[in-house]
């Protein structure tokens, strides 16, 4: 009985402690809508004038907000601190997290990730895991803790159950003004003059009518289709822009050699308001030009090029040198001396510059350290920028630079090229806070870096800020904007109704083939794929004609996703007429991997016809040649799966393929694998999990249906049954 009572009171203590540990200070006035700003103690202590500020001037804003700090000591006592608050708020709106707020390295869901496939057995945890602050804002998600870090106090793994909901859509959203330590200095005053930054853009809201946007080497912008319908885009998602020239810039790195410096002076440009980066990127740089020959595209620009690197070598040579090199140059060459000077006076300030850079094609921390931005708001399309747990992250260098940037959009692993760039991007010009924002296009790695209430000055009258939360579930109130004059607008109600139930599949195909803007229809395809009946494919046809560069590449993209073999006649006809379309045609070549070689044969002979190169014969030679190529990787990854006689090594290599190129007309037989106790379980656990990216197949109730059937054995090892579980769950 003594020691009954010893361990009672030892469970009181230590639960008073804990609530000693978490504090909770209640909003000062009564809004419409309620935010929570979580916050460690010391860092609350330090910056406490700054902190009340912000939330002064986030009330004043229309948000009720709460401050939850506390010395964490795990994530788990965070988030059940948030649960708490978001109980009992009135339309919780999301949360920011300043200073030494513990984070989640995710692991068991690299399928909520844009592109992030990395083997969890064989690489380090620290390399194969995600940062994602989904841990805390989607609490539809399940995790179970695995280990905290034994250097960093704030780093803390967690692996996605197999029986939770397996796809993200947070509760609310979310945003992390983490200081990152190599920029030295005192922390906490530099959060201090975070916040003051952040209250003073709250207080005279802009409109967004100012921005710029940035296609990098390398990325998908090299496709000049891709990079020409992006006007179009933006003209469609951001409708207040001012008249002139300035007030919108759509720059590529093809129009200068040296475009970093060009980007240095447009980030410093006067009413700068947005800046969108598409890039390749690291944690630590943002990739600008590339230096190999495919970035320069005519014969001047190689001649300048090369003109470039010989004056180069000539500034390093004695006068005698110079002199005895144009001599011999002049000889082989058969040019004058106006070669040296055809070009020698433009961008001679570049030229300078780029010879003291250590690297004139990246933008690194000590660039940016340098900078004042201008914009507001930064987006970083882009891998690793976002990485705030990193010593030293480029988003983290923005918000806490001279400039006047308060918010980013990065990511914290690397990030799907062909990923949906500007997918409601456009809501921010409607006075949509950009957490809000972020939380309708969620992936697990893409977050908020600093103030994620940051909004800009919304059209007089709009309510849509307040209503995009508060009325979030009102089917009248969005149904009265599907027919809204903006295209974001629209296609935010389609997403909102679909959500609730309130469309069928035919109403979202009917509202596409009708809808005008390009956005718009790409949200239609987007939302039907949910559906997986005959009006997503419907969708797939219409939407790979489109007159919209990203549509007809998300079209194809879903329809080797789909299998469905009616598309074939779509793919060739598509393939043939359509080369053009550089990031179209990649995906219409994924699709003759992934579709049967017997479709795709019969469907060439259909269509050929309609061929209209001047050499009919060519085409379909080049049509046939392509099927081919592309249908021996299929061969090769099939007979290596299926071969009993190779290693396991390269049979799970195998299935590690088959996760991104989706063998629809092979699921029986990985089902029957899956079945087989006679192979190795490794192998067995990875095809069951290959077959979860599957999910927007036309065969997915085949494999939920398969998969349960191998369930129902008793003796079925456990490692397998959690992993069918979870594919169950991916394919619903």
């Amino acid at each position: 009985m003594k020691r009954f009572l010893l361990v009672i009171a030892a469970i009181i203590c230590t639960g008073q402690i804990f609530a000693q540990k978490a504090k909770v200070t209640k909003p000062v006035t009564k809004q419409s809508n309620s935010f929570a700003i979580v916050i460690d103690n010391i860092t609350y202590e330090k910056a406490n004038a700054e902190v009340l500020a912000y939330r002064d001037a986030l009330e004043a804003d229309g948000l009720s907000t709460y401050i939850i700090c506390g010395t964490w000591e795990n994530p788990d006592q965070v988030k059940a601190q948030i649960r708490k608050v978001y109980a009992k708020a009135k339309n919780f709106e999301g949360v920011v997290f300043i200073g030494d707020v513990p984070y989640a390295m995710v692991r068991n869901a690299q399928h909520m990730t844009t592109a992030f496939k990395m083997d969890e057995k064989k690489f380090d945890k620290d390399q194969s895991s995600v940062a994602s602050d989904r841990f805390y804002d989607d609490l539809h998600l399940e995790f179970e803790f695995i280990q905290k870090d034994t250097v960093n106090p704030m780093k803390f793994w967690y692996k996605l159950t197999e029986d939770s909901p397996q796809t993200l859509n947070p509760t609310f959203y979310s945003g992390r003004i983490f200081y990152p330590p190599m920029l030295g200095g005192d922390k906490y005053e530099a959060i201090a003059k975070y916040l003051r930054k952040a209250v003073e853009a709250k207080k005279n809201p802009e409109l967004l009518d100012n921005m710029v946007t940035f296609a990098g080497h390398g990325y998908n912008g090299d496709c000049l289709l891709v990079w020409q319908d992006e006007k179009i885009a933006m003209n469609e998602n951001f409708p207040f822009l001012a008249n002139g020239h300035n007030s919108e810039k759509h720059l590529n790195f093809r129009m200068d050699k040296y475009m970093k410096y060009q980007l240095f002076s447009e980030l410093e440009r006067p009413g700068i308001d947005a800046f969108f980066f598409n890039e390749h990127g690291s944690i630590d740089k943002q990739h600008i030009s590339g230096s190999s020959p495919e970035t320069v595209s005519s014969t001047e620009e190689r001649l300048s090029s090369f003109r470039s690197k010989i004056n180069g070598e000539l500034r390093w040579m004695s006068e005698e040198e110079r002199e005895e090199f144009r001599k011999n140059f002049f000889k082989y060459y058969g040019v004058n001396e106006q070669f040296f000077k055809a070009r020698a006076e433009e961008n001679q300030e570049e030229v300078e510059l780029a010879k003291n850079d250590p690297d004139p094609i990246i933008f690194s921390l000590d660039d940016i350290k340098k900078l004042k931005p201008t914009p507001r708001f930064v987006m970083f399309n882009a891998c690793y920028n976002g990485s705030f747990h990193r010593p030293g992250y480029v988003a983290g260098y923005y918000i806490f630079g001279d400039g006047r940037t308060v918010v980013c959009q990065g990511n914290t692993v690397n990030v799907l090229q062909d990923r949906w760039t500007y997918e409601m991007a456009g809501l921010i010009s409607h006075g949509v806070r950009i957490g809000e924002y972020n939380r309708m296009i969620a992936s697990l790695e893409g977050h908020i870096i600093g103030d994620p209430t940051f909004h800009f000055r919304e059209q007089e009258g709009s309510t849509l800020r307040r209503d995009a939360v508060a009325k979030a579930n009102d089917a009248a109130y969005w149904e009265a904007l599907l027919e809204s004059p903006y295209a974001d607008i629209q296609s935010l109600a389609l997403r909102k109704l679909t959500d609730m139930g309130a469309l069928e599949s035919f109403d979202i195909l009917a509202h596409m083939k009708r809808c005008k803007f390009g956005t718009t229809r790409m949200e239609c395809i987007k939302l039907l794929s949910r559906f997986r009946d005959d009006n997503y494919i419907e969708a797939i046809k219409t939407g790979i004609y489109d007159s919209y560069e990203l549509t007809r590449r998300n079209a194809a993209d879903y329809a080797w996703r789909s299998g469905d073999t009616r598309l074939s006649e779509t793919i060739i006809d598509a393939f043939a007429n359509y080369p053009e379309s550089q990031r179209l045609n990649y995906n219409l070549q994924k699709c003759m991997t992934l579709f049967p070689e017997k479709s795709l044969r019969e469907a060439l002979e259909v269509v050929k016809k309609d061929f209209t190169d001047l050499d009919v014969d060519a085409a379909v030679k080049r049509v046939e040649d392509m099927i081919e190529f592309q249908q021996n990787f299929k061969r090769e990854y099939t007979s290596t799966l299926f071969n009993n006689n190779a290693t396991l090594r390269e049979r799970i290599a195998a299935s590690r393929w088959m996760r991104n190129h989706n063998y629809h007309d092979q699921i029986g037989r990985m089902l029957e694998l899956i079945a087989d106790k006679s192979q190795e379980l490794e192998l067995r656990v990875n095809v069951a999990e290959m077959l979860g990216w599957y999910n927007k197949s036309m065969f997915c109730q085949q494999i939920s249906d398969g998969c349960k059937k191998i369930l129902e054995n008793k003796d079925i090892e456990e490692e397998l049954r959690k992993e069918l579980i979870q594919t169950i769950n991916r394919v619903k």
